[in-house]
């Protein structure tokens, strides 16, 4: 079964005026369960970037130069907080289809694979994540996946390719003992022009 992880329930112990989050929340097309899967949690607290009183703090991994301790939803759907602090939410290169090699032509969609980098909330893995890709685009992270759950989209070619193989790991193992949030963890990506799935795999 998907497995969806909930954050954590905080709040400073200190007072302040009306937290200017009442608008309603950002979305995010690459990462559409951000909320759900803990991306943010309920901590009161004032932005970095914005310098707003807020009630919901990005708890995910932001790769910058300078200590960032809070960041607003909001700054992270707009870009203001990878842009203030020279930051990215998940690495560049590991999108797939962005070229190893500077100059070589890419394969999935430049500006769209910025967004994930600089406007998409990240995910929790072992490593470092990484975003499959499809229809020449970064598919969409949806959650946490087991081995339980892989029959149900094995009979899509791309995503069968990856369990057979495609991503270097043995396919047996993956079929035994990928476990959603476990050891060896699954994560279940789709594409956002054909709906087809996508898998990725990280270990500890």
């Amino acid at each position: 079964m998907l497995i969806v992880r909930n954050g954590a329930v905080g709040c400073e112990d200190r007072q302040m005026q009306a937290p200017a989050d009442s608008e309603e929340l950002p979305k995010f097309r690459f990462h559409p369960n951000a909320y759900d899967l803990g991306a943010f949690e309920s901590v009161v607290g004032r932005c970095d970037a914005c310098r707003s009183d807020r009630t919901l703090r990005y708890t995910g991994s932001f790769y910058a130069v300078d200590e960032v301790e809070y960041i607003c939803p909001w700054c992270v759907a707009d870009g203001t907080a990878a842009r203030l602090f020279d930051g990215e939410f998940s690495d560049y290169a590991g999108i797939e289809g962005i070229p190893p090699e500077p100059g070589s032509p890419a394969t999935v969609d430049l500006d769209e694979a910025i967004e994930v980098c600089t406007r998409t909330p990240s995910y929790p893995s072992w490593q470092q994540e990484q975003w499959p890709s499809h229809c020449g685009r970064p598919c969409a992270f949806m959650g946490d996946i087991g081995a339980s759950d892989l029959p149900r989209y094995q009979d899509e070619p791309d995503f069968a390719a990856d369990v057979d193989g495609g991503l270097g790991w043995d396919p047996p193992l993956l079929r035994t003992h990928l476990t959603a949030g476990g050891d060896l963890a699954g994560y279940l990506f789709q594409c956002l022009s054909c709906g087809a799935h996508r898998l990725h795999v990280d270990a500890s």
